[in-house]
């Protein structure tokens, strides 16, 4: 079974004090008693951030995360804050407000997140950490009204968004509405929803190779996506991440090495470390031979024929076997991943010249000469050798892999 699907993954609706929906807590139910809470959280961030996306989980609103401690201990490879105002950082109960927590809280907030504290009490131990959050909840089920009025009064003294949690009903929450809280979340507003656990999944093996790079300055671009290219559910992933509304880009991202250079290495080294942290198995290897030779030929025929950006016909390729490599429908994976409607039509609808480029290599796949020797791009001297030339660097990478 895949590890991450012995997870289900729920979401908890919050809302303002006209009932709009602000956002959502995402929260889990672990079927194999996993005890290590480094790998809890990571299976929820990766599923958030890679595997459902953060726009399906949080629908253009705000999703809450929790964090455990030894989160605090690698702050440091948390994402830049290209996705703040939308990913809430929300500390759990093992947290406690020592100059590690506050130290790393510093570094959080400065990258631009939103931090939370749950189940906040009058005497709370955490409350040195007030003038450093950004969201305190309050469990309402654990107050009397006049003492959740007295909380309430309390921590309006700091620059704090406050969460009333657990209102069951309908009468407990036109109560509670009237002290003046800024969100609300419980029962009375729908109970928790079920989402579908991903399928994809990512080698771990890959993922710490591509890790040891990433941390290793003198790493060049070219290394760090040559390793991604082995990895068809990663390549994927952080199409699809970049692509999100999160970025807000002006235009689509196409290229594997455009995604890089966006997302830069501080922010794909949490990528990747979430993902070594979630421990995912490995299914996608019976065709990568395959996907890697598509994917460079139609790079090197790109090159041969002047188009460019080669790189973004590699990217071409590789997409194009997406839907058998990961066993879901080439549609729903491309439509899911937003990139631009030409590299769409290519794919989904087969026209304009990139699809030119692909059908010529998926015909020299085929064998149908008949069709090649009657194709502008086709050369009885060149195409040949560029086409040895893809399944040769295909089976280079491979042997790569093998010993990673």
């Amino acid at each position: 079974m895949d590890s991450l699907n012995q997870f289900c993954i729920t979401r908890l609706t919050f809302c303002d004090n006209d009932l709009i929906r602000r956002g959502f807590e995402l929260a889990y139910h672990d079927t194999q008693h996993t005890t290590n809470p480094l790998e809890i959280s990571a299976k929820v961030a990766s599923f958030a951030l890679l595997d459902y996306g953060l726009d399906q989980a949080g629908e253009n609103g705000k999703v809450l995360l929790t964090i455990t401690q030894p989160w605090l201990a690698n702050a440091s490879m948390l994402p830049v804050a290209k996705i703040k105002d939308r990913l809430v950082l929300q500390l759990g109960d093992d947290i406690e407000p020592d100059p590690i927590t506050l130290s790393a809280l510093q570094q959080i907030r400065a990258k631009g997140f939103l931090i939370a504290i749950a189940g906040y009490t009058p005497d709370d131990p955490r409350k040195p950490l007030l003038t450093g959050v950004d969201i305190v909840s309050v469990n309402c089920q654990k107050f009397i009204l006049g003492d959740l009025k007295k909380l309430h009064a309390e921590l309006k003294k700091y620059p704090l968004t406050l969460m009333a949690s657990r209102i069951e009903s309908w009468q407990a929450f036109e109560k509670i509405r009237a002290i003046g809280f800024d969100f609300y979340q419980g029962g009375f507003i729908g109970k928790p929803e079920l989402l579908d656990t991903p399928k994809n999944s990512a080698n771990r093996i890959l993922l710490v190779k591509l890790m040891t790079l990433l941390f290793d300055d003198k790493s060049s671009i070219d290394k760090i996506e040559k390793v991604i290219e082995q990895e068809p559910t990663l390549f994927y992933r952080l199409l699809k991440f970049v692509n999100s509304a999160a970025y807000r880009l002006p235009n689509k991202i196409d290229s594997l090495h455009q995604a890089v250079i966006y997302i830069g290495t501080e922010t794909l080294r949490t990528l990747v470390a979430i993902l070594v942290w979630a421990k995912d198995d490995h299914k996608a290897y019976t065709v990568l031979p395959q996907i890697l030779t598509r994917a460079k030929a139609c790079e090197l025929l790109a090159k041969e024929q002047g188009l460019a950006p080669a790189d973004r016909y590699f990217t071409l390729g590789f997409l194009s076997l997406l839907d058998v490599a990961l066993d879901q429908p080439l549609e729903k994976l491309i439509r899911s991943l937003s990139i631009s409607e030409e590299m769409q039509k290519a794919l989904l609808e087969d026209e304009g010249p990139l699809a030119d480029v692909l059908n010529f290599v998926r015909q020299w796949e085929k064998a149908n000469w008949s069709f090649l020797e009657q194709h502008r791009m086709f050369s009885l001297e060149r195409t040949p050798l560029l086409m040895q030339q893809a399944q040769r660097w295909a089976l280079e990478t491979e042997q790569e892999m093998q010993k990673a």
